[in-house]
């Protein structure tokens, strides 16, 4: 049906399948999170709510420019049961560049269940981004990953960088990193190591018991 989002276009002929590609995968993120959250029997899943700041670095392959600013970032997502080994979502980021504009993603997000229940763990992430700044000089959708190193009190840092344009050409060449806070992780999802110091006493999911082993059904 003409105008239906699902037909939206880019304002550029050259990225219009593209466009098309992306528009359809971001949504997709979530729904497997929606997804794999649903089938828990206990109806827990993780929540992410992360604010930070930190570097951005991106380097023009027409434009030849290499630069450095200040960033930004905000995440936020749902995944599947915290009381796993494993912890699958995905997650919505907003990275701002100073002096330069803001990349917005749709990944999906791997961790370990000690970094979703706000203790010590990894975590990764891989999705495509929009890039609407600088008329495409570094690649207006990037694919991204992202590595996540957690530690308790909600804090965590993330490694990121460009993958590939999915576009084709420019080549997307950037990176970032990032400190972050993460207030679910530090209240709603926490448990483990903290505990001897500030006790959650209702964490999502359910009590881990001393052997590490997930709550009975």
């Amino acid at each position: 049906m003409p105008g239906s989002w699902g037909e939206t276009r880019s304002p550029r002929s050259g990225g219009r399948g593209t466009d098309l590609r992306v528009r359809r995968l971001a949504p997709l993120a979530f729904a497997v999170a929606i997804g794999l959250g649903a089938s828990s029997a206990r109806a827990d899943v993780t929540t992410w709510l992360a604010f930070g700041a930190g570097l951005a670095v991106d380097h023009g392959t027409d434009t030849h420019a290499t630069n450095f600013n200040p960033a930004l970032s905000a995440t936020m997502g749902v995944g599947s049961d915290p009381t796993r080994s494993w912890v699958l979502g995905g997650v919505f980021r907003s990275l701002s560049r100073f002096n330069e504009g803001t990349d917005i993603s749709l990944s999906l997000r791997l961790t370990t269940g000690g970094f979703s229940r706000g203790d010590w763990g990894v975590g990764f992430d891989l999705g495509p981004a929009l890039r609407l700044w600088a008329n495409n000089e570094y690649g207006t959708y990037p694919l991204q990953g992202a590595i996540l190193f957690g530690a308790p009190w909600g804090l965590q840092a993330t490694l990121g960088s460009d993958i590939v344009n999915l576009e084709g050409h420019p080549a997307s060449l950037g990176a970032f990193a990032v400190i972050e806070f993460d207030l679910l992780r530090f209240t709603l999802m926490r448990q483990g190591s903290t505990d001897r110091y500030w006790k959650n006493p209702v964490p999502a999911g359910g009590r881990m018991d001393p052997d590490g082993r997930p709550p009975p059904p």
